[in-house]
């Protein structure tokens, strides 16, 4: 027992993470990994699922829990208080404070209850080494570190004067950082013959001091017609979690246990348009920890119900990064679920640098280095530009390839100052994936835009 470790344990009555911290092991949490989730897991160790603690109030919206701990020989209470945002990068950023009631050092105490805290939540949401991130690195640095994770906190203040031991208490919470901007796009998609039916919803969020920007849109298309049937922007208070999707004017969501979304439907009058998430099928991140999760489904309109398949899509980005590129989602029957999505932002004629994660047969698969050229395209007047109709799918190695062709487009000229405009795309397309020497006859939706 070092002299140092010593004077500490008799003088400290409370322990707090900082991401410079000189104990490693009280450094606090850079998680990628989506903040509901994380939430939901903390909320639930704190609820009872560890021994001894109790949870006294949480606030999600401004992510901040206060708990109780009691200890199990002299049943003393100590206070803790868990705060959790997004950092810059949108990664999810936790951080924790435990303190004694009495001014009596607390031997570690409250040190050993926040690192056993962090074991059992990275234990309980399955974070790992690729997943749990260096709050001292920048992003780019985890670009070239870290292929499956481009992306990492990177702490606005210093560590404080004479180390953390010292200043532990005015040691700065992380805060929701604005100029961010976050998609959640839910497409339904089904084939059924020549019938193909896509019931596209997109929810977008954009972060500015003091409110949020936000957006729901959402089209039915069938029989070769796009319908858009909700169109609502509006602006928001500012929240921690402004990623979460709101209902406003006719569209409604139903969520169940830890905030997952099960339902979102339209309803006018005697019009009513639903979208079911089911079993979840697979789930993947992308390297600026993007989410996509592929569920089964149903769409249920006035004509009747539609089995099929549902892609919840998440991605965020800051307003000094690029926005992301283009993507797609394609079904090939039971038999294959695929997304594409292009990671360079700059995509156009010559195919962008697509990665694809796709669900074959039930197994899951990535390909990378994929891309996706035009091989025919066609003028947009309001737009003054060329907007592609087919393109071809190709990859290094031949691993996959194939083609994809127009059914039917919905075609939105942007404001701008010109000449040439910003165009948003959407395609309801059709096609051949090749994929180990067999052919899938795919049906699907693309998105397109030209900024």
């Amino acid at each position: 027992m070092s002299p140092s470790w010593l004077w500490s344990g008799l003088n400290r009555s409370r322990a707090l993470t900082h991401p410079s911290h000189d104990d490693p092991l009280l450094k606090g949490r850079t998680y990628a990994i989506p903040f509901a989730r994380v939430w939901a897991a903390a909320v639930e160790l704190a609820s009872g699922g560890l021994a001894g603690w109790s949870l006294v109030e949480a606030d999600e919206d401004r992510g901040i829990f206060k708990a109780e701990s009691k200890t199990p020989v002299f049943r003393r209470v100590d206070d803790v208080q868990l705060t959790m945002a997004l950092d810059e990068y949108g990664q999810t950023r936790v951080d924790m404070r435990s303190a004694s009631r009495t001014e009596r050092g607390d031997l570690g105490r409250n040190a050993r209850r926040i690192k056993k805290f962090f074991r059992v939540l990275d234990k309980k949401i399955g974070a790992g080494p690729k997943t749990i991130l260096d709050p001292t690195r920048s992003i780019f640095s985890w670009a070239v570190l870290v292929l499956f994770f481009a992306s990492s906190c990177s702490p606005e203040s210093q560590p404080p004067p004479g180390g953390p031991v010292q200043e532990e208490e005015t040691a700065p919470l992380p805060r929701n950082f604005q100029g961010r901007t976050y998609e959640r796009h839910i497409v339904f998609l089904t084939s059924q013959g020549d019938s193909t039916l896509v019931v596209p919803w997109f929810f977008t969020a954009r972060t500015r001091p003091g409110a949020v920007d936000r957006s729901i849109r959402a089209w039915l298309a069938r029989s070769n017609t796009w319908d858009p049937f909700v169109s609502e922007t509006w602006e928001s208070p500012s929240t921690r979690v402004p990623w979460q999707i709101l209902p406003r004017g006719n569209a409604r969501i139903i969520v169940g246990q830890g905030n997952a979304l099960e339902r979102i439907f339209f309803q006018e009058g005697a019009r009513r348009l639903e979208v079911i998430l089911g079993e979840l099928l697979a789930e993947w991140t992308g390297q600026q920890a993007q989410t996509f999760r592929i569920h089964r489904g149903a769409a249920v309109l006035s004509s009747g119900q539609a089995e099929g398949f549902v892609l919840d899509m998440s991605r965020a980005w800051t307003g000094e990064s690029a926005p992301p590129g283009d993507w797609a989602f394609l079904l090939s029957g039971d038999s294959l679920q695929m997304v594409l999505e292009d990671l360079s932002s700059e995509g156009g004629p010559q195919g962008g640098a697509f990665s694809a994660w796709g669900r074959v047969e039930e197994t899951d698969r990535l390909w990378e280095h994929i891309r996706l050229p035009w091989s025919e395209t066609r003028p947009f007047e309001p737009a003054r530009r060329e907007v592609p109709m087919s393109w071809s799918i190709l990859s290094e190695g031949n691993e996959i390839s194939g083609t994809l062709d127009t059914v039917s487009p919905f075609l939105e000229a942007g404001e701008g100052e010109g000449p040439m405009l910003p165009v948003e795309a959407l395609y309801q397309v059709s096609g051949t994936l090749i994929l180990d020497g067999r052919d899938f006859p795919v049906q699907g939706m693309l998105r397109h835009e030209q900024r």
